[in-house]
């Protein structure tokens, strides 16, 4: 049966689809079309799209479907500015989900209790918060960054960057914290400043799969925040990008260095020798890649050995509970920014009879009036304490049928 969800979660919903670059099915004259969501405001979903224009008209209801996350997402909404490769409809009223998970969430029983701890170490620094989320853990491979040879790294950074720039630079935020506005971005988002080349502006999309680089929209919204309108916040970014020109920048890249939640420097290349051919893609995953592998490094040899630990273990308020997952209420600001989607957790949930450990992982996160909350997908459990939590929750004994519908809970034995 189709769930109606609140308000804050359609918006979580509809934003996810935008920042994933879900495919979204359309039905409109008789077929369906696959379109993408590419911007969501308080009063318009804007979508790119290939479907005919004459099968689009304006006042139109249209039904709209997808998946994210093991969910079904269904909603209805009118079709307010069609356009050739673009069109807005009205912010859906109604958003519905139907979860696809063969384990239902319940309340939690009465005698549960549950908490958590991160996976690994967690570090309380004085270095600026970043939206982004690196779980400084060893990152794969590179056969051209070794991190256990800090000094090796540094000259193969140094080598990389002047084959294709004039300048380059790592600047670590210890003494000092961003300062120009591509540096406040870059922190804040733990997103790259890319400027291919100065004639042709911030670029206007991100091509990457995930949110990797700042487009002028960011910087557009900027301004936005600030109080400026539309037309003078324009003004700022064009602003902005006539001073790199006039700054004879050719092309540039600004690649935040990650740890946690913080944004502990960055690297950065800049290119004024005409001839040099513009950065490409390709050298925004180099030194992205250098970036995790310097991150990693930095704290194998140490360089966070001093700072202090954040607690280890937290109670939760858990809303409901299944078999695979559990989803818990949170209204505390350090540890909400703390808990980033991906974050890898360990759970203890404490019922009258039994203890169950769990591994698992932040899938899911969404806030409403100062409090938010977290979707925690368990991955690994022992065969005993998931038969237990299974018959606790349902009621019933565990099946052969039931084992197939294990999503993503990896049974291990002690």
């Amino acid at each position: 049966m189709a769930i109606l969800v609140k308000s804050i979660e359609r918006e979580f919903l509809l934003s996810t689809a935008q920042r994933e670059r879900t495919p979204v099915t359309m039905v409109a004259g008789g077929g369906e079309w696959t379109v993408r969501i590419i911007s969501v405001d308080t009063s318009m979903v804007m979508f790119h799209h290939e479907v005919p224009l004459s099968l689009l008209g304006k006042g139109t209801s249209y039904d709209f479907h997808y998946n994210t996350r093991g969910q079904s997402i269904a909603f209805k909404a009118s079709m307010l500015e069609p356009g050739e490769k673009r069109f807005g409809v009205s912010l859906p009223e109604k958003v519905y989900k139907n979860p696809s998970r063969r384990f239902i969430r319940l309340p939690p029983p009465g005698d549960l209790a549950a908490s958590f701890a991160f996976a690994g170490e967690r570090y309380d620094l004085d270095f600026p918060a970043s939206a982004a989320y690196n779980p400084a853990k060893e990152p794969e491979p590179s056969p051209d960054f070794n991190p256990s040879d800090l000094r090796g790294l540094m000259a193969e950074f140094e080598r990389k960057a002047l084959a294709i720039a004039s300048e380059r630079g790592i600047v670590m935020f210890k003494d000092r914290n961003p300062e120009s506005l591509e540096e406040k971005l870059a922190t804040t988002t733990g997103r790259c400043f890319y400027l291919p080349t100065s004639t042709s502006g911030i670029p206007k999309s991100d091509p990457f799969a995930e949110r990797t680089i700042l487009t002028r929209e960011d910087f557009l919204q900027h301004f936005l925040d600030t109080g400026l309108n539309r037309d003078f916040a324009e003004d700022e970014v064009a602003k902005f990008e006539r001073s790199r020109r006039m700054d004879n920048v050719l092309s540039e890249l600004i690649v935040p260095i990650l740890f946690q939640d913080y944004a502990i420097g960055y690297a950065t290349i800049v290119n004024r020798q005409a001839g040099k051919p513009p950065f490409d893609l390709g050298s925004v995953e180099t030194f992205l890649a250098f970036a995790r592998v310097f991150s990693w490094s930095l704290k194998l040899h140490g360089y966070f050995k001093d700072a202090p630990k954040l607690d280890e273990d937290y109670r939760t308020q858990v809303v409901d509970v299944s078999a695979g997952g559990l989803l818990f209420a949170c209204r505390d600001p350090k540890l909400v920014q703390a808990l980033k989607e991906g974050t890898g957790v360990s759970v203890l949930l404490k019922a009258r009879k039994r203890n169950v450990n769990a591994s698992g992982t932040i899938r899911r996160h969404y806030a409403d009036s100062g409090e938010a909350y977290f979707g925690i997908e368990f991955h690994m459990m022992a065969p005993e304490d998931f038969r237990f939590l299974f018959e606790y929750l349902y009621g019933r004994p565990f099946t052969d049928d039931d084992s197939d519908s294990v999503e993503g809970v990896r049974i291990v034995n002690r």
